[in-house]
């Protein structure tokens, strides 16, 4: 789940800086192909580029750095916690709530998902409903739908909306030839492409704004078509001003735009942009290598961060596999406390060997009781450092999953005894499993049917 959230955030932060670029340095040229060019590719790029590593950059951006690792120790059965400082200390077992924010994020980012997904789908049936109206006619070889409805020509893909009713033969021609270009050009797969980025990416403002843009410049391509074809500049803008009062179809065709109408009218009148502008397009692409380059750097720290469960090369304590028995035993301890309130049961622990041979990421990931727990996690709190292990000829980070089995002699069982059950299959998963450790106590029953030194020497 982080990965695909690591994911998304490349994506958008991807889609702001292209955006930022084509606000400051694009916008306002008239090279309107090149322009919609630059966004259909930025798009594609920022949601490839997360899968693009290149080891060689790796290398040139990389560089050596200190190796820090901070022991974390942490107790995951919620029933219980366990917190440590300088010293091992205890708390008593509380009930807690655990939340995982992720999936909360998620959660409210698919809701928002949904909702404009259906929305989406709303309008693709609207534009049928609207076909269907329609009445299928054929004007100068061209097939128009004449529209039931007053609203704005538009069109979709190769159909055509125009409410002939509406508009002289003059205006017909200037709308069929902006309609044309619209058409000819495939300009619904921008708008469908965008779409689809606001449905998927609703909550990013600048998706929207980039929406926003890609539409403007639909309509100064189709534009700058009809006056291609010889339309009278004025004559044209004077009838975009009079379609001030006609309603939008919906947002996912190319509407014969005036919401707009001022920029449009602009960029008519602006003087074509020399060619030698061009090369501002270029920026792009420094833009794209950074974005690889960091990604490329972003996986290596990844990797180097690993965690790895099987290896080549196991880490080894000092001595060997004896020596590491030979430390659990002279070194773990039965908390007294534990013993005289009966506590009893498995401790499953879970510990990363370092690629210094250090231990960190101590964890209790099935707790008994507060005082077990502690100890178990003070035991592997004090180990020495290990032999580091190796993967692929490399230094590697190993998780060890080791249980401790605190178990009395003589004495009922207390409240607070966790039954001892074999260990399960999500526990393999978490780490390598080493050999169990048994610990064996004595109960308030059997300490009392031991006899005192003087008791003893009295009989």
């Amino acid at each position: 789940m982080e990965a695909l959230i690591a994911y998304i955030i490349k994506v958008n932060i991807a889609l702001i800086f292209f955006y930022l670029l084509y606000v400051i340095f694009l916008k306002k040229d008239t090279f309107f192909a090149f322009r919609r060019y630059f966004i259909l590719a930025a798009t594609v790029f920022s949601f490839v580029y997360p899968f693009i590593t290149v080891s060689a950059w790796e290398n040139i951006i990389s560089f050596e750095k200190p190796q820090k690792y901070t022991t974390q120790v942490t107790v995951e059965d919620p029933a219980f916690a366990v917190v440590l400082a300088d010293e091992v200390q205890t708390a008593e077992p509380v009930n807690t709530i655990n939340i995982n924010w992720w999936q909360v994020l998620l959660l409210l980012l698919s809701a928002g998902v949904v909702f404009f997904l259906a929305r989406f789908t709303w309008q693709l049936v609207s534009i049928l409903q609207i076909k269907h109206k329609s009445i299928r006619k054929n004007i100068d070889g061209m097939e128009v739908f004449d529209l039931y409805d007053e609203i704005t020509p538009f069109s979709f893909f190769r159909w055509i909306f125009i409410h002939l009713d509406s508009h002289s033969d003059t205006e017909i021609k200037q709308i069929l030839l902006h309609e044309q270009t619209h058409a000819r050009q495939w300009h619904s797969v921008d708008i469908i492409l965008m779409e689809l980025l606001c449905v998927f990416l609703w909550w990013n403002p600048i998706i929207w704004l980039m929406k926003r843009e890609t539409s403007i410049n639909l309509e100064h391509l189709a534009d700058n078509g009809v006056l291609r074809k010889g339309v009278n500049s004025r004559d044209y803008q004077y009838y975009l001003l009079r379609l001030t009062y006609h309603q939008n179809a919906t947002r996912i065709v190319n509407n014969f735009n005036v919401s707009l109408l001022k920029q449009r009218i602009t960029m008519m009148n602006k003087t074509k942009s020399p060619a030698r502008k061009l090369v501002k397009y270029l920026i792009a692409l420094p833009l794209a290598l950074l974005l690889m380059a960091g990604n490329s750097v972003y996986a290596q720290n990844q990797r180097e961060s690993e965690i790895f469960t099987e290896v080549e090369k196991y880490p080894e304590f000092p001595g060997g596999n004896q020596a590491f028995m030979k430390y659990l035993v002279e070194s773990i301890k039965y908390p007294v406390k534990a013993q005289e309130n009966n506590e009893q049961g498995r401790v499953i622990t879970n510990f990363v060997v370092e690629k210094d041979g250090s231990i960190s990421n101590i964890k209790v990931i099935r707790g008994v009781t507060a005082a077990l727990d502690a100890e178990a996690v003070r035991l592997l709190n004090s180990m020495p450092n290990w032999q580091s292990g190796e993967h692929q000829g490399k230094p590697a980070r190993v998780r060890f999953t080791l249980p401790i089995v605190f178990r009395l002699q003589g004495g009922s069982a207390g409240k607070s005894q966790s039954p001892v059950t074999p260990v399960s299959a999500d526990v393999n998963e978490k780490g390598k499993i080493l050999d169990e450790v048994v610990v064996v106590g004595y109960g308030p029953t059997h300490r009392e049917s031991i006899p005192s030194p003087q008791e003893y020497a009295e009989s």
